[in-house]
């Protein structure tokens, strides 16, 4: 394992705690770094859009895994059985997740056009032209509009993992339990659930992590706007590194996301662990 372990120390171990050891100086990534401790974790503290940023991230994790975890759970429920046409259904599901993230992107921001825009144009066909906006120009509409690029890009890759473990689960355990005379939902909630528990905490916390850190909808999207009303904390911190020249700041803020990130999936781990 040590060749492994020896390229894996320099590419994430080393670069991680070089990190960390930048977030303690005031640097703008070019000449001289003076050292000032923790100041930048408390200008973090008072730091309202990185607040704000941390916030949206939760409700974003929030509605990962109601929508995203939820149907793809719901989906593979329905699919694991043999049903006609489920491997062509297994197929489209998972054909998004092989797209880029750029051009779902591109896709979703064609979609909320306010002139162009197949949402808007369908709104207006049904006769709700009064709902026709510009999704992604309105601070109310431009998170929630962000978050849907994500959700459609990836509930393939949960609804296939998800899937693959529902078919590992014996046929004698679902014999048993319809013979005892259980239904649909019993069988789902009493049989499918518990099975499959492990590989579906492992999803939820897929969904946590990848809201958490979640950069590149935004970025091609809105970039944070309009008025800040998507700014995530990912986005945050490329803006004070590129743009504001802020590498110490920045850096303390990517350990933030870390340890925010890191928290919360132990938390859910202890809420969730059982025997």
């Amino acid at each position: 394992m040590m060749p492994a372990f020896l390229i894996y120390s320099l590419f994430f171990i080393y670069p991680f705690f070089r990190t960390f050891y930048y977030s303690f100086f005031d640097w703008s990534g070019i000449g001289e770094a003076t050292f000032i401790g923790f100041q930048n974790y408390l200008l973090l503290l008072n730091d309202q859009l990185f607040l704000s940023g941390l916030g949206r991230v939760t409700v974003w994790a929030l509605l990962a895994i109601l929508i995203k975890v939820g149907l793809a759970l719901i989906l593979a429920n329905i699919l694991r059985q043999p049903i006609v046409g489920s491997k062509i259904f297994t197929s489209a599901f998972f054909i998004p997740v092989i797209i880029s993230t750029a051009a779902i992107s591109v896709m979703f921001t064609l979609i909320y056009d306010l002139d162009v825009g197949v949402l808007n144009i369908f709104l207006s066909s049904i006769g709700l032209e009064s709902w026709t906006k510009s999704w992604l120009g309105n601070e109310q509409t431009a998170f929630y509009a962000v978050i849907a690029a994500p959700i459609y890009h990836t509930i393939g890759y949960f609804f296939i993992i998800l899937l693959a473990a529902m078919q590992n689960i014996s046929g004698e355990i679902y014999e048993a339990a319809k013979i005892d005379g259980a239904n649909a939902w019993v069988t789902f909630t009493k049989v499918t659930i518990p099975q499959i528990w492990p590989i579906l905490q492992i999803c939820i916390i897929l969904a946590i992590t990848g809201a958490m850190k979640s950069f590149d909808y935004v970025f091609v999207m809105t970039k944070g706007g309009p008025a800040n009303s998507t700014q995530v904390p990912a986005t945050y911190m490329f803006e004070t590194i590129f743009e504001g020249m802020r590498y110490g700041y920045g850096t303390a803020i990517a350990f933030a996301i870390f340890m925010f990130s890191f928290f919360v999936t132990i938390v859910f781990r202890k809420l969730t662990s059982s025997k």
